[in-house]
């Protein structure tokens, strides 16, 4: 049984006689490459090959957006860019302008409706750090009067599918791990205007102060990310990714249940007609969000970060989950750095949780969220060589 297919038994709650382990290393690996750092025996090596030269599958759910063929192309926006991205989008009656200066990205968006300028940076300590995805400095939406300029883009957006651009990905995977569709970071239109659109302090005093603009333009953005749906469900695919970064005191379970659960469940409903799976990025605090995420319907839950980084502990989660969902990751990222934990406390929680879902179904064991930079690299091969232990 290949990697592909011991994940996909993993969703489907079926046995696959092996636990999958599946880690993000695109951060680590970024940083490596950066300071000169990266072992010798992983030199000239992809993630794929890093993968299978650990013994684990390629993780290939959140893609690599520094490989964008257009730089930061629409970030501003919330709409991100990568190589094997399935979709383009397109403006029709827009000038869009962009420069750099350094690390700082300008981006300049000119419509019948108004002038809008944004702005974008990779900060040193962003980039020692791996990350993929610059900081906004300058939101799209930064006065009343910007509501309008934004809705305006967002009317005039076309989203062109690109679906050769995922197969080509997903048979170079093959089966060395499962080809997820990463259909968009956010999951409803006001989760992007949240999130992306402008600074969330912000956001919550608009929704309080004037809800009629903001739902206006999530009536506005949401054609674009019908489109987007509609490309991701054509796709040849086992699981859909939409949506990440959840909080039960930011996203709190009335603030969810409202406005994120029900487009997840309407996605999750359209999935589950075609035999397909949808997944979401639950890195957060969980706790209060547990009872509304499984009203929600989705099927992974990925990069699931239990104590000692969230209040949640693994045993909760699993509880919580049996039977609907499946965990997606289970190691916090901490216990892999020196600083933060000892040897023996790392291989005490690693040996713990093996033997707790070693032969357990709805599990795939990963790193919350992501091995990061500083990450001590035999303490990854120690889990891997733990789990064929077992």
């Amino acid at each position: 049984m290949d990697h592909r297919q011991r994940i996909l038994n993993a969703i489907r709650g079926e046995p696959s006689g092996q636990l999958s382990w599946a880690p993000r290393l695109d951060f680590w690996h970024r940083a490596r490459l950066r300071d000169g750092t990266l072992p010798s025996e992983l030199r000239g090596l992809d993630l794929v090959q890093i993968a299978n030269h650990i013994g684990a599958a390629a993780y290939a759910t959140i893609p690599d957006f520094t490989t964008s063929p257009e730089g930061e192309g629409n970030r501003t926006l919330g709409l991100l860019n990568w190589a094997d991205c399935p979709y383009d989008i397109e403006f029709d009656g827009v000038e869009r302008r962009i420069s750099v200066s350094g690390r700082e990205t300008l981006i300049e968006y000119r419509s019948p409706a108004g002038s809008l300028h944004t702005a974008t940076v990779f900060t040193d300590e962003m980039l020692e750090g791996g990350a993929s995805v610059s900081w906004i400095t300058h939101h799209a939406l930064q006065s009343p009067a910007d509501f309008k300029i934004v809705g305006d883009l967002f009317t005039r957006m076309r989203v062109v599918p690109h679906p050769e651009r995922y197969i080509r990905f997903r048979e170079k995977l093959g089966g060395n791990g499962l080809a997820v569709v990463h259909a968009h970071g956010t999951s409803c239109p006001v989760h992007l205007i949240m999130k992306e659109l402008m600074p969330t302090e912000q956001f919550f005093y608009a929704l309080a102060d004037n809800p009629a603009a903001v739902q206006r333009l999530a009536e506005q953005i949401e054609p674009v990310f019908a489109q987007i749906r509609q490309i991701a469900l054509d796709l040849p695919a086992e699981v859909i990714y939409l949506g990440a970064n959840y909080d039960d005191s930011i996203t709190h379970p009335a603030f969810y249940r409202k406005y994120f659960l029900p487009h997840l469940r309407s996605y999750a409903n359209e999935l589950h007609a075609q035999g397909k799976f949808l997944m979401t990025h639950t890195d957060g605090e969980n706790r209060r969000l547990l009872p509304a995420y499984l009203e929600t319907g989705f099927d992974v839950a990925d990069s699931v970060c239990p104590f000692p980084m969230t209040r949640c502990r693994i045993e909760e989660l699993r509880a919580a989950f049996a039977g609907h969902i499946t965990i997606w990751g289970g190691i916090p990222s901490i216990l892999l750095c020196r600083h933060s934990a000892t040897e023996a406390e790392f291989r005490a929680f690693v040996d713990a949780l093996i033997h707790q879902c070693q032969g357990a179904t709805r599990f795939v064991l990963g790193v919350s969220d992501m091995v990061t930079a500083d990450a001590d690299w035999p303490r990854v091969l120690y889990i891997g060589e733990a789990i064929r232990r077992s």
